[in-house]
């Protein structure tokens, strides 16, 4: 398997942890949300907004985040998405099971024969 589909699926694995994550600290519209990711990783990570679009659609239908319309100019309007309550602790529940879960694969990377995970 190539380096680049290993990358392409830890994205997959973490996309709703990242919008979310970027929820939690303001409200944002969809462009918005995919420029913030690109900039704070130096243009390291994008988001394909065919892989963006269906998680906050489904989040939405899951009531952990709402959304509104704001004019932007004459004729366009954007939407901006708002992390409600629950969403927010589904968002520590997975921050939590990230975290547990990457410091296990970090240990088992760097354990030998007789280590054991505590």
């Amino acid at each position: 398997m190539k380096t680049s589909n290993l990358i392409s699926n830890y994205k997959k694995a973490t996309i709703e942890l990242l919008l979310l994550k970027l929820l939690s600290e303001q409200d944002m519209y969809g462009y918005q949300l995919s420029q913030e990711l690109k900039k704070r990783s130096s243009q390291n990570y994008t988001i394909l907004e065919g892989s963006m679009y269906p998680i906050l659609y489904r989040l939405s239908d899951d009531k952990m985040i709402s959304f509104h319309e704001e004019k932007a100019g004459k004729r366009q309007t954007r939407i901006y998405y708002h992390l409600e309550e629950s969403g927010l602790s589904y968002y520590k529940e997975l921050l939590k099971s990230y975290r547990e879960y990457s410091k296990l694969i970090e240990f088992l990377i760097d354990s030998k024969e007789g280590d054991i995970y505590e």
